[in-house]
């Protein structure tokens, strides 16, 4: 008897490890049912959409699409590329130059506006204020210069139109 009562506390150490082991597998037990229960809604989400329909039938519908997509991409992307091609060209800078041409009349009457694309294409006109008469020229540009003599206003003005952002 005493042999059986010297082995309890070994029974009690064995008992409590086996409790330990089981608590630890209930836990492990617990945490995969939440991972197959996320799993489950997961492919559930995925499924509900197929109306019933092969999961690879709408696999293949959505890169179809996705291929619609980027062709419908490049088309936009050309259409930008003409279009962005066309704004360069047109005369969108504009700059105007006022000055007295003349030292003993009044006060900037007289003015060079110049009207360029983005190349340096265009016109400048000018128009001198007199007493007597008023004259206007226009001359034409080719990147930023022209056949025909420029004054300084002139110049000013097509180096301020080339230069700007924005309009006037």
């Amino acid at each position: 008897m005493e042999a059986f009562l010297s082995q309890i506390p070994n029974v009690s150490i064995l008992l409590l490890a086996v409790i330990a082991l089981t608590l630890i597998l209930l836990w492990i037990v617990i945490m995969q049912s939440v991972r197959i229960s996320r799993l489950r809604k997961s492919i559930n989400r995925i499924m509900t959409g197929t109306g019933g329909a092969n999961l690879e039938e709408g696999l293949h519908r959505l890169l179809d699409q996705v291929e619609e997509m980027k062709k419908q991409h490049s088309d936009q992307q050309f259409a930008i590329n003409r279009l962005s091609q066309r704004m360069a060209a047109q005369c969108g800078k504009v700059a105007i130059i006022r000055y007295n041409a003349f030292g003993d009349v009044g006060s900037d009457l007289s003015f060079s506006l110049a009207v360029t694309d983005d190349a340096g294409n265009g016109v400048v006109i000018t128009s001198i204020f007199g007493r007597e008469e008023s004259r206007v020229y226009a001359k034409p540009l080719e990147q930023g210069t022209s056949s025909y003599h420029l004054s300084e206003e002139e110049q000013a003005a097509i180096k301020k139109a080339m230069t700007s952002t924005t309009g006037i």
